[in-house]
């Protein structure tokens, strides 16, 4: 079965499992996106993704969450228009609220309400879609809702909170949530003034080529004891190693899934 008979076969599947929309509506639908499928990817047609893009863009004007999730993808990207950051919000909110979505969506929608870009600037509102994303895994989704909880910008601090959302981002592989971890650590934020851990954290980040942490780690050296510095450089390493096998996890899971979610593939 060929990929473009299995997407026609599961889109009308889809659209005949939402029996609240007139059947004439559903019709529409189904004929705007496997058209727009068919010029997305030049299948029968010439390619052109500006002429998908007209096609997703009417199918979620009917209200269609999907075409509204790829639409909001080809204005984020830049395909078959110019980059939107404005109109890529928009439809990835619409998308979100009619259910469909991903961390990485979640996490655009987040973070463009943090730092009011292409929106009003709201903290409560990028909490609220930082926690969905973090909840679907989004790594870069705990940096950010952990920077919200240590400078208390939606209330009260909460350093324990924060550091510990900066280590579970940091033991997926994000190199500044690593930094992060070492600081809060070395300066007794969030837990007691560790050094050993301080250390560590800072030299795997270090070991990726953070040069602030580099930098960090070799000043906590000449206070340090030989066994301090030993245990230290040993729990980096079994760091590195859980790093890793997360980044093996993860690896495995997208090839599962076919190779990951693309927030612009139809």
């Amino acid at each position: 079965m060929t990929g473009l008979t299995m997407f026609l076969l599961a889109w009308l599947v889809a659209a005949a499992a939402v029996p609240a929309q007139p059947a004439a509506r559903t019709r529409d639908l189904q004929r705007l996106m496997v058209q727009a499928y068919r010029y997305y990817t030049g299948f029968g047609v010439p390619r052109s993704r500006a002429r998908a893009l007209k096609l997703y863009l009417r199918a979620a004007e009917l209200g269609d969450a999907e075409a509204q999730f790829i639409v909001a993808g080809m204005y984020y990207r830049g395909l078959g228009t110019d980059k939107n950051r404005r109109e890529a919000f928009k439809w990835f909110l619409r998308a979100a609220q009619n259910g469909r979505f991903t961390a990485e969506s979640l996490t655009i929608i987040g973070a463009m309400y943090l730092r009011g870009t292409g929106v009003p600037q709201n903290y409560m509102e990028a909490k609220k879609w930082l926690e969905l994303a973090v909840k679907n895994g989004g790594v870069a989704a705990m940096n950010d809702l952990a920077f919200i909880y240590y400078n208390g910008l939606t209330g009260k601090k909460d350093f324990k909170q924060a550091l510990a959302l900066y280590r579970e981002a940091a033991l997926q592989g994000d190199i500044q949530a690593q930094y992060n971890v070492g600081l809060m650590y070395a300066n007794g934020i969030g837990a007691p003034v560790d050094t050993v851990r301080a250390y560590a954290w800072y030299s795997l980040a270090a070991s990726q080529g953070n040069t602030t942490a580099s930098i960090a780690r070799n000043g906590l050296m000449p206070a340090m004891s030989w066994q301090d510095l030993t245990r230290a450089q040993a729990l980096s390493v079994r760091l590195y190693q859980e790093v890793e096998r997360n980044r093996e996890k993860r690896a495995e899971q997208e090839k599962g899934a076919g190779g990951g979610q693309d927030i612009t593939a139809p």
